[in-house]
């Protein structure tokens, strides 16, 4: 009955979020791809929407462990004012899984309803280390993987790595890491002619989650090719 609660919580809090009004900025934001553009200009475009397309940590660093599992929405923000910007102004859905006491799995997706373009993504955080009497933190690395999803034009998809450190105070678990991602970009566009676009791209970043019972919220804050900051609101069981 305590589960099914949750899950129940879970569902309506999903909704309520992805429910709310989507950003006003569609016909900025498209993935159209005009005559005339450059290999320079799609090389840049590449590499900025790597930044955008990569699955954030933003939580702390333990693992769920076997069997338990954390659904929420979280959103992101890009500080730029500009088209790339734009683009990550949606609410995600996330949802993520203890496989072992050492492995958790998830995903994450969302789409513009005012647009025509969204994106989904997978990952694993593995455990290198546990907070515990003789540990003083927690060590993951997590490899994930997301794609550009819906523009006929183009695609960008990103592989990317982290490593990433926590420790737990109470009910505050501040963490930092840092990524490495390779980005592709393929144009499919019959107005421009462009080979594909490939880049390696770094960032680092910190957060802090706070757990309340079932409750989780987490932000985060990133320093990459662009600066990015993201806010979850989840619940665990």
């Amino acid at each position: 009955m305590r589960q099914l609660t949750h899950v129940t919580f879970a569902l309506g809090l999903v909704a309520a979020l992805t429910a709310a009004p989507a950003f006003a900025q569609s016909s900025q934001s498209r993935f159209d791809l005009q005559p005339g553009l450059t290999q320079a200009a799609f090389q840049e475009l590449t590499t900025e929407l790597g930044s955008v397309l990569r699955f954030p940590q933003l939580g702390d660093v333990a693992p769920l462990g076997k069997g338990h599992m954390d659904i929420g929405v979280h959103y992101a923000r890009t500080i730029a004012d500009d088209a790339t910007s734009r683009s990550n102004q949606f609410p995600r859905i996330v949802a993520r899984v203890g496989v072992s006491d050492r492995v958790d799995i998830g995903g994450f997706g969302g789409f513009d309803r005012e647009a025509d373009y969204g994106l989904a993504g997978v990952d694993a955080r593995i455990a290198l280390m546990t907070q515990g009497p003789s540990r003083p933190v927690s060590v993951a690395i997590r490899p994930s993987l997301t794609s550009l999803v819906g523009p006929s034009e183009v695609w960008v998809g990103t592989a990317s790595v982290d490593l990433s450190v926590s420790r737990t105070f109470g009910a505050w678990s501040p963490y930092v890491g840092v990524s490495g991602s390779s980005v592709l970009g393929m144009e499919r566009s019959t107005d421009v002619d462009l080979k594909d676009a490939t880049t390696e791209t770094s960032s680092s970043y910190a957060g802090v989650a706070y757990r309340w019972r079932a409750l989780v919220l987490a932000a985060e804050a990133e320093n990459g090719v662009k600066n990015n900051y993201a806010f979850r609101i989840s619940t665990r069981f």
